[in-house]
């Protein structure tokens, strides 16, 4: 659909004609690595690669190779540096700066990290803990969930075992768009008393695209009481929809023929539109290196990701001087009885702030876990005594 869209629009001058190719990548994370080694001769520029497991060494034989790579998903802080990684550009804010400015917000420092138990989410857990510790925060403990009942059970006891814990970050698939591992592991928190308002549970992958709340209910809590009372314990932080949410310009596409699948729009992962905006801004740096007269290599098309603003799949994808994205954020809550998830806060990463909505958050104890000291967030301060 980008590739198509692209390829009709006035505005971008590429000078060649794009196409792609979907490269298989392997979901062990060294047998991921192996593969992206073939992919050199392949393709011109990258979009990805998915596990952040093994975006430093992808990242490298990008350079070797001078070609770019646009990830949303590397979350590994050393990229960040352009003078060591000129070839390397985000189309997503870091997702690690979004946690970190809500956590500041509410005054949450202490982290424990829960990931499912494939190589995908496990390298995610640890990548997100040295970008977190990297800012200073202090990761309690990263661990991944046990098989069967038994095995969740020692997971929970084991962060039972941490003190000070305030936020526990789930990298797995959202419960919202399918991820059983997710319900299985809320529904024994709250079995195991542990869904009562100590801990603030937050999904990572929703941060990763624009999950459409406005107007939708969520079925799987109909049918499962005990799901939905432990979601009330959760805070989900997702891209801001813009005039539209993903479900409509799912829907449009569809209309318009572009999309000629058999497929309804509630049937598809939101993840598709992140997938479709780092296409097209791959295309608008293509497009902007080229304004410039250099010549289109993979540190020229990474350099030039700046002052960008475009309309991406269901909002609009903004940089600013420096290429960093702009986007806004959402956290939605439950009110720990319906369906329906609520914005409470938007999150602007043009100024790191956040902000109210004027809909105070429902938390299961009716008050928020106690906060942490201010020093954990400020860089010039050391915090001591606990």
């Amino acid at each position: 659909l980008a590739v198509g869209r692209i390829s009709k629009d006035p505005s971008l001058d590429l000078g060649h004609r794009l196409d792609y190719v979907v490269l298989q990548e392997e979901c062990e994370t060294s047998r991921a690595l192996v593969r992206f080694i073939d992919f050199g001769k392949l393709s011109s520029a990258f979009i990805g690669p998915l596990n952040p497991g093994f975006c430093e060494v992808a990242t490298l034989l990008g350079e070797n190779w001078n070609k770019a790579i646009f990830s949303w998903m590397c979350i590994n802080y050393k990229l960040d540096s352009t003078i060591h990684h000129p070839t390397f550009a985000r189309t997503l804010p870091s997702p690690t700066q979004v946690l970190f400015t809500i956590m500041k917000y509410f005054s949450w420092a202490h982290v424990g990290i829960i990931s499912s138990n494939e190589d995908i989410w496990m390298d995610t857990a640890s990548k997100l803990a040295s970008a977190l510790r990297n800012q200073g925060l202090p990761v309690g403990i990263v661990t991944s969930m046990r098989k069967g009942e038994k095995g969740i059970e020692d997971t929970w006891n084991e962060i039972k075992g941490i003190d000070g814990i305030r936020i526990i970050l789930l990298c797995m698939h959202s419960v919202l768009i399918g991820g059983e591992e997710q319900a299985t592991l809320l529904t024994k928190a709250l079995e195991m008393g542990l869904a009562d308002g100590r801990y603030i549970f937050v999904p990572y992958d929703t941060l990763l695209y624009s999950l459409p709340y406005q107007n939708n209910s969520f079925n799987i809590f109909d049918n499962d009481s005990k799901l939905q009372e432990a979601y009330d314990a959760v805070l989900t932080i997702t891209l801001e929809s813009g005039e539209r949410t993903f479900y409509g310009a799912f829907r449009e596409a569809k209309e318009s023929g572009e999309i000629t699948m058999d497929l309804e729009a509630t049937e598809v992962s939101p993840l598709f539109g992140t997938i479709y905006d780092a296409v097209y801004f791959m295309a608008m740096a293509i497009d902007s290196a080229r304004r410039k007269g250099v010549r289109i290599s993979g540190a020229n098309i990474a350099e030039h990701t700046k002052n960008f603003s475009f309309a991406g799949f269901s909002h609009r994808v903004e940089t600013d001087n420096c290429g960093k994205g702009l986007s806004s954020y959402v956290i939605l809550d439950t009110d720990g009885r319906g369906n329906q998830l609520f914005p409470t806060h938007l999150l602007d990463m043009s100024s790191d702030s956040v902000k109210s909505l004027g809909r105070a958050i429902h938390f299961p104890s009716a008050a928020p876990p106690k906060p942490d000291s201010s020093c954990w967030f400020d860089p010039d301060v050391l915090c001591t005594g606990g």
